[in-house]
C-alpha cells in the first residue's frame, strides 16, 4: 500500500501513514486468528459440518451452478488510464501529459472509448461478447481513505461505520446456526485482503481465508496445513502439536478443498505472478466442483502516488493477463459459462497528474466485468466527465456501486431481493 510513493510528500502525509498502520494492524489481528477461527472451532474442539445451505440448495438447482470471483485492485484503480476517453482525448491528454497513453496505442472498444495496448489479452474477449464495463462507479460523498472507503465498498453502507459486510449479511441470512453447524462446503474463499470486511458477518467471517495463494496451494495439495505427527518428543513438542491440531480444525474445509483441487488439473499457461496464482487456484476448485459459489481474490499495488506509468501498465497486464488464462482454463472443463468475474477498487483516481508522474485518490471508475455468461459485450451508463468535476478536481459518478452488487445478486446468482444490500438508488441493469 503506497509502495510506490516514495517521492511523494502528501501534506496529509501523517494521516495517511497512520490510516495504513490501522489498515495492517486489522489485518494482523485477522491473520494472527485465523481469519475467522471462531467459525470452525468451539471450545478447542472440532465442529462437525453436515448442514446443507440453502443458498446453495437454490443455486444447484437453478439453470446453471453460478459462480462469482471477485477480483479486488488493491490501492485505488485509476479509471481512466483503464478505459480511455478518446470521446475527449484532448483533455485527458492535456491533464495528464506525463502519464497519458498515446492514443496510437489504443484499442477501440467502441468510437469513444479505448483499451490500452498492455491489456492486449482482454482483447478477444471484448470481441467475443465476454466482458462488460461498468462506467463512472462510485458513491455520494466519496471518502478519499483507503480504508474507510475499502471499509464502504465491503459494507455497503457510508453513512455508519457499519462492521459487517454486505456478503457476511447475506451468508449470515442463509446460515443462521452456522457456528455451530457450519456446511459442508466453504460458502466463500477469499485470498489475501485479511482485513477486509466483505465477508463478515456479526458473529463470524463466512469466508475460509488464507494470506495469499501460497498457502492455499499449500493446503489444496496436502489437505492439511501442519503435520502434527513429526513433532519432537518432548513438552515443546507437545506444545507444539496442540497448536497445530488446534489450527488444523480451524481448517476443517482442507479435506474438501484438497478433493477439488485434486479432481482437477491446470489446462492453460499462467504466467508466475500473485493475480494469476490466485486464478489458477480458484480454476482448480470450480473444475473440481467445490461448491463454493463466492470467491475473492486480491490484486495489490494500485495506489500509484509517484512514477504511476510503468506501475499501472505492469499490474493491469498482469491482470488482463490472468483472466485471459483464467477463461481460458474453466473452457477446458466447461465451467466457462458459470462463472462471473468483476473488479472492485476502494476508488479511482484524480484526472489530474501529481508533481510525481503519478495520480492522488479519486472519485469515480469503471469496473470490469467477464465471462460467456454476459449478454455481449458493452458499457453500462455514460463516462463521467472530465471537465465537470467536484470540489476536490474528481470525476463525478453516475452509477452506485450498490447497484451493480445488487444487480449480480439478483440476476446472475438469483436471490430475489436481497436484504444485505440497501435499495437500488438508480435501477441499472446489466443484461
Amino acid at each position: 500500500m503506497c509502495q510506490n510513493n516514495n517521492n511523494y510528500q502528501d501534506p496529509k502525509s501523517q494521516a495517511h501513514h497512520d490510516e495504513h498502520e490501522a489498515w495492517n494492524r486489522r489485518t494482523f489481528i485477522q491473520a494472527l486468528g485465523l481469519a475467522g477461527a471462531g467459525a470452525f472451532t468451539l471450545g478447542g474442539s472440532q465442529i462437525s459440518s453436515a448442514m446443507a445451505s440453502p443458498i446453495t440448495a437454490a443455486l444447484t438447482t437453478s439453470t446453471n451452478d453460478r459462480i462469482l470471483v471477485l477480483i479486488r485492485l488493491k490501492g485505488g484503480n485509476d479509471g481512466l488510464n483503464t478505459i480511455v476517453p478518446i470521446y475527449d482525448y484532448g483533455t485527458y491528454a492535456s491533464r495528464r501529459p506525463s502519464i497519458s497513453l498515446p492514443q496510437n496505442t489504443l484499442y477501440n472498444l467502441n468510437s469513444n472509448l479505448g483499451l490500452p495496448s498492455f491489456m492486449s489479452s482482454l482483447q478477444s474477449r471484448w470481441g467475443n461478447g465476454e466482458m462488460k464495463v461498468v462506467q463512472g462507479v462510485g458513491y455520494n460523498n466519496q471518502d478519499l481513505s483507503h480504508f474507510r472507503s475499502s471499509d464502504i465498498w465491503a459494507s455497503a453502507v457510508e453513512t455508519t461505520n457499519e462492521e459487517t459486510g454486505w456478503l457476511g449479511r447475506l451468508f449470515e441470512n442463509e446460515y443462521p446456526n452456522f457456528i455451530l453447524n457450519p456446511p459442508a462446503v466453504p460458502p466463500a474463499i477469499q485470498i489475501g485482503s485479511l482485513g477486509n470486511l466483505i465477508f463478515d458477518g456479526q458473529q463470524t467471517n463466512y469466508a475460509f481465508s488464507v494470506a495469499d495463494p501460497q498457502q492455499l496451494y499449500n493446503l489444496a495439495q496436502n489437505g492439511w496445513q501442519h503435520d502434527v505427527l513429526n513433532v519432537p518428543p518432548c513438552t515443546y513438542g507437545d506444545q507444539l502439536s496442540f497448536l497445530r491440531t488446534t489450527t488444523n480444525t480451524t481448517f476443517q474445509y482442507a479435506g474438501v478443498i484438497h478433493s477439488a483441487y485434486q479432481a482437477s488439473t491446470t489446462q492453460a499457461s499462467y504466467n508466475n505472478n500473485t493475480i494469476a496464482d490466485q486464478l489458477a487456484i480458484v480454476a482448480r476448485l470450480i473444475k473440481g466442483n467445490l461448491g463454493t459459489k463466492v470467491y475473492m481474490v486480491t490484486l495489490d499495488g494500485y495506489d500509484t502516488h509517484a512514477s504511476q506509468a510503468a506501475t499501472h501498465a505492469d499490474r493491469m497486464q498482469k491482470l488482463s493477463d490472468a483472466i485471459d488464462a483464467f477463461y481460458t482454463d474453466l473452457a477446458a472443463y466447461g465451467n466457462q459459462d458459470e462463472v462471473l468475474a468483476m473488479t472492485i477498487s476502494e476508488f479511482g483516481r484524480r484526472v489530474e497528474e501529481n508533481g510525481s508522474n503519478g495520480t492522488d485518490h479519486g472519485a469515480a471508475a469503471p469496473m470490469m466485468l467477464f465471462g460467456p455468461g454476459l449478454n455481449g459485450n458493452g458499457f453500462v451508463g455514460n463516462h463521467p466527465s472530465l471537465s465537470q468535476l467536484d470540489a476536490a478536481g474528481n470525476m463525478i459518478h453516475n452509477i452506485d456501486f450498490r447497484d451493480v452488487y445488487k444487480t449480480v445478486l439478483q440476476d446472475w446468482l438469483c436471490i430475489p431481493q436481497s436484504t444485505s444490500i440497501k435499495p437500488c438508488s438508480m435501477g441499472i441493469i446489466i443484461p
